[in-house]
């Protein structure tokens, strides 16, 4: 069995402990590894941050303003990379889908580590930081 199968696995039994269902931890496994591939492209991409949409805040007021700051207005948007308007959607969906359980997400744009931790109501960690429960990519 490979370590990221191993990962994966353990990840899936601390959703069982914390009583969080298989199709919510199968949902965030999948969200985490899109949001390591944008956190990758963001790095070491100038093709993602030319490839610009406008910032998904303008037309959802749930979403948080991802404009780069400096370059707008008070009260406007800017234009941002589509990869970040795409992390910030997933961001939120993640939250979304989280907040029933009493779980809050930690999200980091460091593809080095992990891009997302869970911090679960019994205050279980397993990485280094002492932060959360990390979900595999």
């Amino acid at each position: 069995m490979s370590s990221k199968q191993r990962e994966r696995d353990e990840f899936i039994m601390i959703c069982a402990r914390e009583k969080i269902p298989l199709g919510l931890a199968l949902a965030l496994l999948r969200y985490t590894k899109i949001l390591q591939i944008i956190a990758e492209l963001e790095c070491s991409s100038e093709a993602a941050d030319r490839d610009r949409v406008p910032c998904p805040a303008s037309k959802h007021m749930y979403i948080d303003c991802c404009c780069d700051f400096g370059y707008q207005n008070p009260g406007m948007h800017s234009d941002v990379p589509r990869v970040t308007a795409q992390s910030k959607r997933i961001e939120y969906k993640v939250m979304r889908l989280l907040a029933p359980f009493g779980i809050k997400p930690i999200f980091s744009g460091d593809p080095r580590g992990c891009v997302l931790k869970l911090i679960v109501p019994s205050g279980y960690t397993n990485d280094w930081g002492g932060e959360g429960v990390c979900v595999p990519s």
